[in-house]
């Protein structure tokens, strides 16, 4: 009989850029939900928003409160940063997402729900992902070009950038150009 395929992602220093953001989805998406920022009109990823989702996705419920989740924050930062050459948390490039989609379950899914225990525990998070420390813009900002979305560098930014706004109680909007516009 083959040996099951293992797959342990425990600490900050072992998360892969693809499950870093998938965990910074998470945070995101559960610190802009309706009872913490109120940035987004869901609350899938609370204890009463998985409960709800459990009967349907018994095995999935947390990936599926994530992308339901993520689906309410798309909309919001595509009418806020528009979607014409721009990329952004919840909507990347198509490889990239498709990358996300077939990693999502390698995320610690009890781990997981640990760093969306609260609102405090979720920031606290948020902030150990960020090697930099900004005091983020209201609105849209762009942090970096397309092809660096993967870079942990930029991932690190895009967490600053949540972090100071979730913090600070105001939307920032952080982005990627897409190849043809825009430099940093």
């Amino acid at each position: 009989m083959p040996k099951p395929e293992t797959r342990t992602v425990t600490t900050k220093s072992s998360l892969t850029p693809v499950l870093k953001l998938i965990k910074l989805r998470l945070l995101v998406g559960f610190l802009g939900e309706k009872r913490q920022a109120n940035w987004w009109d869901c609350a899938f990823l609370d204890a009463t928003g998985r409960w709800f989702l459990a009967t349907t996705f018994p095995r999935t419920t947390l990936f599926a409160a994530l992308r339901s989740t993520a689906e309410a924050a798309r909309l919001l930062h595509d009418k806020r940063i528009g979607r014409v050459a721009v990329f952004h948390l919840f909507r990347l490039p198509v490889d990239t997402e498709d990358t996300l989609e077939a990693h999502i379950v390698d995320l610690p899914s009890e781990e997981a729900l640990s760093w969306i225990s609260s609102r405090e525990t979720a920031l606290e998070e948020l902030g150990r992902m960020d090697d930099v420390h900004v005091s983020a813009p209201q609105g849209p900002v762009q942090v970096g070009i397309e092809k660096k979305i993967l870079v942990p560098s930029s991932i690190s930014h895009l967490a600053a950038h949540y972090h100071s706004a979730f913090a600070g109680n105001f939307q920032c909007f952080p982005y990627f150009a897409g190849e043809s516009h825009g430099q940093i």
